[in-house]
């Protein structure tokens, strides 16, 4: 019921021969006080209820598989679908104060409580950093898993839910209408600002110019993660399909059509894609496009990478602040209990086992072909510099 809106709970009310506003009903306990029981809904008919039941709606089908927290109240919550497969969802509370919150967490109010949700159970998309990537690709997430993920984040948060990043397993974009769905059921339902719901996308041209058409007043991140298509196609392989050139164009196109900012997402990888050389590369690439950089220091994988050195981050954040763009470095949060995208669930399936065992192999691979298509983009800007120079003598 969870992937319904009120419209289509009013259906349900009528199928089962109740008045429509009992859909209204349904529609309050589901997205105001995300009630997952029906016997707990009281001021329904018993005889409703069991209608309900009999025709096959249930709350909520999501199952707790296992919960990690830190002291700063970041939750990785690994879920299981009887539809198939597991999922996961990351909470994250922003303090004020986040010191006097570790040590007093009920006598605090977060300033905002942010969570990031899954849209497919594993990932083609097949980033060469991603733990999700890894595990494959198994299904896509319906809308009214979207839903329950917010909500049942909701009941063990204490605090409302004020922000959602559709940016946990999976490609949104490859998930178009359910993940619309959610997102209407989320702004409409339960109430979350469609300036606090953010779709996150591997580049995804088809994707962002229908969310372009839509006009809905959400934010767009983009995961670039390289300034050079060489580079690109080694780290995030679906930049073969959907080059840089190409991708540009269709952001500038989304720009224009929203006249909302997008975020650029930068997955800082040491001796990869983290010198100055190539924050310079990234400012050119960006000039003429309404555009934040947002910097993420890499959350170490079974990948192999490494993260980058904190003054290597900091060397690139400042390339991009003098360049007069608006540039951010994520907070490092989630470190110690497998927050990144899909750890938890390569660790755990429901029996405790590794869902997958690492593979080595093919994380070499990626980190060796990442390291090669940088030298070779540093090799052809280097030979490009002497038959300038030639040209000049």
């Amino acid at each position: 019921m969870l992937g319904l809106d009120s419209s289509e709970l009013k259906e349900v009310a009528r199928a089962c021969g109740q008045p429509a506003y009992r859909g209204d009903q349904l529609a309050r306990w589901l997205f105001g006080r995300f009630e997952l029981a029906l016997d707990k809904m009281t001021d329904l008919p018993r005889a409703f209820r069991e209608q309900i039941e009999a025709a096959g709606y249930v709350p909520g089908e999501l199952a707790f598989v296992a919960d990690r927290q830190t002291p700063d109240g970041t939750r990785k919550v690994l879920f299981a679908s009887p539809r198939r497969g597991t999922l996961e969802v990351v909470l994250m509370p922003h303090w004020p104060d986040p010191e006097a919150a570790r040590s007093d967490p009920q006598g605090i109010r977060p300033e905002r409580v942010t969570t990031c949700i899954s849209t497919q159970i594993g990932c083609a998309v097949g980033c060469a950093f991603c733990a999700t990537g890894f595990s494959g690709f198994q299904r896509n997430v319906a809308a009214g898993e979207m839903v329950e993920q917010v909500v049942r984040m909701q009941r063990e948060a204490g605090h409302r839910i004020s922000n959602v990043v559709f940016m946990g397993m999976g490609e949104p974009l490859l998930n178009y209408n359910d993940t619309l769905k959610a997102v209407r059921i989320l702004n409409e339902e339960v109430g979350i600002g469609m300036r606090h719901l953010t779709i996150s996308t591997a580049g995804i041209i088809p994707g962002i110019d229908r969310l372009a058409a839509e006009r809905l007043q959400l934010t767009l991140a983009v995961s670039l993660h390289a300034p050079d298509d060489i580079l690109r196609d080694a780290l995030v392989p679906i930049n073969r399909r959907y080059p840089l050139a190409d991708l540009k164009a269709a952001m500038k196109r989304y720009v224009t059509r929203t006249s909302r900012r997008i975020t650029i997402e930068y997955v800082l990888l040491a001796g990869v894609n983290d010198s100055t050389a190539q924050a310079r590369d990234l400012v050119r690439y960006l000039e003429g496009l309404n555009a934040h950089v947002n910097l993420i220091p890499y959350n170490a994988t079974d990948a192999q990478f490494e993260p980058s050195r904190p003054e290597a981050v900091e060397a690139f954040r400042e390339v991009i602040e003098r360049s007069g763009r608006a540039v951010s470095v994520r907070v490092e949060r989630g470190r110690q209990i497998d927050a990144a995208c899909g750890q938890l669930r390569r660790r755990l399936a429901e029996g405790g086992e590794a869902i997958l065992e690492k593979d080595p192999a093919r994380a070499r691979e990626a980190v060796v072909a990442a390291r090669q298509a940088r030298s070779a983009e540093q090799g052809k800007a280097l030979t490009g510099a002497k038959e300038h120079d030639g040209a000049g003598s």
